[in-house]
């Protein structure tokens, strides 16, 4: 079974999956920064445990609150946007 965990050291915080007694590191936030470090992305698993580190990463930037309504304003945007592409693309 995946798991998440948060690495801390000094000013970075990194959010690892820990799975099959592998450490894969996926973000990583330093003075502001947050920076993707898994490129390549092979199962909806790790898709969602990258949303959920990118989410918590950004709550924790003191810059940018946003509130659990923005948050689902910008998942209705994003699945708009990709039924829109869908249909789209569909339709040639």
């Amino acid at each position: 079974m995946a798991k998440l965990k948060i690495l801390k050291e000094g000013n970075r915080t990194t959010y690892i999956l820990a799975r099959d007694g592998e450490s894969i590191p996926l973000v990583s936030v330093e003075d502001g920064e947050i920076k993707v470090l898994k490129e390549r992305i092979t199962s909806p698993e790790i898709a969602l445990l990258l949303a959920s580190a990118l989410r918590h990463a950004v709550s924790m930037m003191k810059n940018t609150p946003l509130t659990e309504e923005e948050w689902q304003e910008l998942e209705r945007f994003w699945a708009k946007e990709y039924d829109a592409l869908w249909n789209i693309s569909s339709s040639e």
